[in-house]
């Protein structure tokens, strides 16, 4: 008899989603795929065969399994999970080879933490530390968890059943905490409130050793958070990773040095010459094409583009301080010049796209198509994911089974989304799979933890379980909230004609939402919200709600009319009907199923008049994506 060993590594959210910066968070993603590569090499060893998933061409797997040397780089993106399926031989125990897989992982984070430990803390620990030995040893032995099950080679339940045993806890730490992973004791072991110069003495001469890119003023980290941030394995180049402003800016970036290419090079060089600190991180260069990544510009840290950061003399220090306004006002006249195609090149916007990816009832999958065809479908969709993020001008984190995560420029993440949807359901051929995706819009200053959480709170109760799944969720996030929130099929159903893809509808409002006739504007979008308002009640008016006007409302005429007010004399009448069909297309609801979710009650053309649930948030999306995701600073 044939039997199937599935095995989980954890815990994944405490590791992953709790980051400061994009570093961390690819830090966190890439660790946990390396380690999981590290306790399927156990695994193979000891005489399992893995089944899914499939991980014989996995890049990341043929470098562990080759051995690490100087010569050897490894891949730069984690595609493995941290949960997987092995085939024993007829003599393979279980219990050994599940021993074997955490013997694996758990000497690759030793020689990983004990790597960071010598090059950083070995020398300052003893002299500057209180305890920092025993902190370090408490929390790099004690945080991980390997659990493992035999069954069924489908029956994916049995391992999510082990694990909500809950047999790994944490112990509970005292002293102050980590300011990334907060149920953690920082590295310094004094307590703020009576030994505060002691602390900052630790943090400050760690700092000062390896720079405030690498440790932020006011951080102080616990082993494993400071893990995720010094650790690099081989030649990966994690300091260019680019930062949440970086991806902002890319697009601006390519045009600007297209467009205005000596003035943004005098600019760059000024702020070399200027800058108390390196002010070249490289982070965009990863992201613009190859032949213009030799620019000053482009290796230039995109915060530097921004006035406020400029001006500012507490987040850009200056050798000397009379030289800020000159930069400043250097800067405003970059934005000032002709971008090319009849406008100016303004400034980079201060919004970026975070992208969460999940394959639909995966388990019920593996139930009907079996193991063996959903693995080759997922490492043939896998292997695709990183040409198409780059193809998009973003950058992934991870992409591993039916999981993506990437960062993008906001004016291609919806487009990406749509890209990876159609690449997952033509790696399952003409079988029934599916794929949700939410996108986050949000300030480049947003604590990323929360936005991460945002996205995940998006995909899984609005995307799915609030859409029925195969469905795109997409918000904007300002300050501590969601300020927009909008949920649709791939496909919608459109008041005339066939249905369309979500992201043509959205882009067709955008678009005529940028064009100088301003045919379709801001006050547009206010006056429907206060009209839908009145008629169908304050619901209306919240983002993510959806609400039924009464009977005899005829909303093509409400919405023709409040169009009409806003045109000029001379547009006639099938001018008036296309925008009113723009604003139609993305005022009404367009779940999967119907909300009462009986068998067979997929969406058709029909049921967009039928339920006629309407809701603004379509339209706010589409003007958040006509602006660029700029604020006030950002005009010329």
């Amino acid at each position: 008899m044939t039997r199937h060993l599935h095995i989980s590594i954890g815990p994944v959210q405490g590791f992953v989603a709790q980051a400061r910066r994009t570093r961390d968070l690819w830090g966190g993603s890439y660790l946990l795929s390396l380690l999981s590569a590290h306790a399927m090499t156990g695994v193979r060893a000891a005489g399992g065969q893995i089944i899914r998933p499939l991980v014989d061409d996995d890049p990341l797997l043929q470098w562990v399994e080759r051995g690490r040397n100087d010569d050897d780089a490894p891949p730069q993106l984690g595609s493995l999970p941290n949960q997987f399926t092995a085939e024993l031989r007829d003599d393979a125990e279980p219990s050994v080879v599940a021993a074997a897989a955490k013997r694996g992982f758990e000497a690759a984070w030793k020689r990983i933490c004990e790597k960071v430990w010598q090059n950083d803390l070995a020398e300052l620990a003893p002299r500057l530390g209180q305890d920092t030995g025993k902190i370090w040893q408490r929390q790099t032995e004690q945080f991980w968890e390997l659990v493992w099950v035999v069954g069924d080679p489908d029956d994916s339940g049995a391992l999510e059943r082990r694990k909500r045993w809950r047999t790994h806890r944490l112990p509970q730490e005292a002293g102050d905490k980590c300011t990334v992973m907060s149920e953690l004791q920082e590295l310094s072991g004094y307590t703020r409130a009576t030994e505060r110069a002691l602390q900052d003495a630790f943090w400050s001469e760690l700092r000062d050793r390896l720079g405030e890119r690498e440790l932020r003023p006011r951080e102080r980290l616990c082993a494993v958070a400071f893990v995720k941030r010094r650790y690099a394995g081989g030649s990966l180049n994690v300091k260019a990773w680019p930062s949440t402003i970086d991806v902002a800016a890319v697009l601006w970036s390519q045009r600007a040095l297209a467009a205005a290419g000596p003035e943004l090079e005098a600019y760059a060089a000024a702020v070399e010459v200027h800058a108390a600190d390196n002010p070249c991180t490289g982070g965009v260069s990863r992201l613009v094409p190859e032949d213009a990544r030799g620019a000053r510009a482009a290796n230039l840290g995109a915060n530097w583009f921004h006035p406020s950061f400029v001006a500012s003399p507490r987040l850009a220090s200056l050798h000397d301080e009379a030289a800020r306004k000159p930069l400043h006002d250097r800067l405003r006249a970059v934005a000032r010049l002709p971008d090319g195609r009849g406008g100016t090149l303004g400034l980079p916007p201060i919004y970026y796209a975070l992208v969460l990816a999940d394959g639909d009832h995966l388990g019920e999958l593996v139930k009907t198509l079996g193991g063996a065809t959903v693995s080759r479908a997922l490492a043939s969709f896998t292997a695709r994911v990183r040409d198409i993020v780059r193809d998009h001008h973003g950058v992934a984190v991870y992409a591993g089974g039916d999981d993506v995560l990437a960062l993008l420029p906001i004016q291609r993440a919806l487009d990406c989304a749509q890209a990876l949807e159609q690449a997952f359901r033509q790696a399952f051929e003409d079988k029934p799979a599916t794929l949700s995706a939410a996108v986050v819009f949000a300030h480049a200053r947003s604590p990323l933890g929360r936005v991460l959480a945002e996205a995940h709170r998006l995909l899984d109760e609005v995307a799915k379980d609030g859409n029925g799944r195969a469905s795109l969720a997409a918000g904007v996030y300002r300050g501590d909230a969601t300020a927009v929130q909008w949920v649709t099929t791939w496909e919608r159903p459109v008041a005339h004609g066939q249905p369309r893809s979500a992201t043509a509808c959205l882009q067709a409002a955008a678009r005529e939402m940028e064009s100088s006739r301003g045919r379709l504007s801001s006050s547009l979008i206010h006056d429907l919200r206060r009209i839908l308002g009145l008629l169908c009640g304050d619901a209306s008016i919240t983002p993510g709600s959806f609400a039924t006007p009464p009977d005899d409302v005829d909303v093509s005429a409400l919405i023709k009319a409040e169009i009409l007010h806003r045109l000029d004399d001379d547009a006639g009448d099938p001018e008036v009907q296309r925008l009113t069909a723009i604003v139609e297309d993305l005022l009404g609801r367009s779940p999967r199923i119907k909300p009462d979710r009986s068998p067979g009650n997929q969406l058709d053309p029909g049921d967009f008049k039928e339920r006629r649930q309407l809701g603004i948030d379509g339209l706010a999306l589409a003007s958040f994506l006509a602006n660029d995701g700029r604020e006030d600073e950002h005009q010329p």
